[in-house]
């Protein structure tokens, strides 16, 4: 069953929002992608000791901040005194957003800043209370409609899919490599249905060419979306709209949109 996320085409996902020019994950970031008419934003989820779901994608603070420790062993408030934006440089040697007042947002404030944007949240800890804290968010805001609920790890999936049975999710690393393994053995045929509702896959993993055109043919003959990930060459997104896929997550939003222009949908 088509889940209302995909009501409208899901094309642009911009990678941790407009990460080229502005600190990832940030409210800064995702403004900006906004700005490009990003139709996704795709971003990432960790939770902090007393419980409350950050938006970022390094645990480790010190890659993505001027602090030190990891997110799931500090509470919010130590948290939310940290720079956000202090690591971000394009030349290796200019840092323009230190200082700037740029915090790590909570998944409450990301909705509730950006109440019409859709998002793909990556719930990246291996903790069923993430995904718990989570679902909670996302009902208050009653955002189900809005977000795809990603993980590599299933248990955070089965648990959005029980308790938020009309919200999209992505497959999970083991979905993955399952549905690719019936593809390659030939027994895809025999299954008809899945519980996630998009692939989001690399183009290759090792010698596997996972993002092939007869495997997105089959996903789409069984209501699959399949989203490749992370494509920043006009090359690439061609070879990848050629065969049809769905969407395209990205750091380079403005040259997906300029290469779409050539791939309209019907109706456009």
């Amino acid at each position: 069953m088509k889940k209302p996320f995909f009501d409208k085409p899901a094309r642009i996902f911009a990678h941790r929002g407009n990460s080229k020019e502005y600190p990832e994950n940030t409210a800064l970031a995702f403004e900006k992608a906004i700005e490009l008419r990003a139709d996704v934003i795709e971003t990432d989820a960790h939770i902090t000791k007393d419980g409350y779901v950050v938006i970022a994608h390094d645990e480790e603070l010190s890659n993505i901040t001027d602090g030190n420790g990891k997110i799931g062993e500090l509470p919010l408030l130590q948290i939310k005194q940290l720079d956000a934006g202090y690591n971000f440089t394009q030349d290796g040697e200019t840092y323009p957003y230190r200082g700037r007042g740029i915090t790590i947002m909570t998944l409450e404030e990301m909705l509730e800043t950006f109440p019409h944007q859709r998002f793909n949240v990556d719930l990246k800890d291996n903790n069923i209370l993430l995904a718990e804290k989570f679902c909670d968010v996302i009902e208050k805001h009653n955002a189900q409609h809005r977000v795809v609920g990603a993980s590599q790890h299933g248990k955070n999936l089965a648990y959005i899919r029980k308790r938020l049975p009309g919200m999209a999710t992505s497959f999970g690393l083991w979905g993955v490599l399952g549905f690719y393994f019936l593809f390659r053995s030939g027994l895809l045929g025999l299954f008809k249905q899945f519980s996630g509702d998009a692939l989001q896959i690399p183009e290759f993993i090792g010698p596997s060419h996972l993002a092939n055109g007869t495997l997105v043919r089959m996903a789409h003959e069984r209501g699959i979306q399949v989203d490749v990930w992370t494509v920043n060459s006009e090359r690439d997104m061609r070879r990848l709209l050629d065969i049809e896929v769905d969407g395209i997550i990205t750091d380079d939003i403005e040259l997906l949109k300029n290469v779409l222009q050539d791939y309209p949908l019907e109706g456009e």
